[in-house]
């Protein structure tokens, strides 16, 4: 008849050989690093390709909206460009424009050839101060005309007075007897580091609209079927894929 003891150490080996053979073994434990190293990779590998597509995708959206804004401000600023005052460079990279301070109507004793006068009777202008380098236009039919006796330079502006440096003649009526006051051009253009730039003209440095751009300009003069065009074709990069945009503007031909 077997002792207690004995009893309790057979058992005791019993468990400790039962615990051994629950461990795992050199193969099982470089198999699972194995598994879990590739999970790992192919875990940081997934991460990493969607943080770039989400980059990428950012900055695709934040170039387009520059070039929204840019289309959206190109628009206004043509809107309110003096009637045939657009003028586009030989290599179509800048786009020169007349923008309109404001405009009125003239009256009866406006200088108007072959009358000559240092003063003349307009409407009112409301929210007008005269600025040195202000200039009157009437009836301006192409961009060449604004070095010509169309375009006169305004010395001050009191009430409906308007008056100019000396006796001055406009050689031509407006239909509608309407004048423009202007001051100077300003100019849009790409140039070789891939920006559009806003400047008082085609050489000067300015304000860059947008980036990573290229593009070019076309005007087409008005006709009697319809108003002048100002065709912008913009062209964008993504990641080396050229993206092309074009827009369409209508120039006022109200002159």
């Amino acid at each position: 008849m077997q002792t207690i003891k004995a009893i309790k150490a057979r058992h005791k080996g019993a468990m400790f050989k039962g615990a051994r053979h629950q461990g795992f073994t050199l193969v099982e434990l470089v198999i699972v690093i194995v598994i879990l190293s590739a999970l790992g990779i192919a875990t940081t590998t997934y991460i990493s390709t969607g943080v770039k597509i989400y980059t990428n995708i950012n900055e695709q959206d934040g170039e387009l909206n520059s070039t929204r804004f840019v289309m959206e401000r190109l628009r206004r600023d043509i809107l309110n460009a003096l009637p045939n005052s657009l003028k586009v460079s030989t290599d179509n990279q800048c786009l020169t424009y007349t923008p309109i301070i404001k405009s009125s109507l003239y009256s009866y004793d406006f200088p108007i050839s072959p009358q000559s006068a240092i003063t003349a009777t307009v409407a009112s202008i409301d929210d007008y101060t005269f600025t040195a380098g202000d200039q009157a236009v009437v009836y301006l039919l192409a961009e060449s005309e604004l070095s010509t006796d169309k375009v006169q330079n305004i010395t001050a502006m009191s009430g409906e007075v308007i008056t100019f440096d000396s006796a001055v003649s406009f050689p031509q009526s407006s239909p509608i007897k309407r004048f423009y006051i202007i001051n100077g051009s300003k100019s849009y253009y790409f140039n070789v580091a891939d920006e559009l730039i806003l400047a008082d003209d085609c050489a000067s440095s300015g304000s860059i609209m947008a980036n990573n751009i290229k593009g070019d300009f076309e005007v087409a003069q008005p006709t009697l079927q319809r108003n002048g065009l100002a065709k912008v074709r913009f062209t964008l990069n993504f990641d080396g894929q050229e993206v092309p945009i074009e827009q369409t503007l209508h120039v006022t031909n109200a002159p």
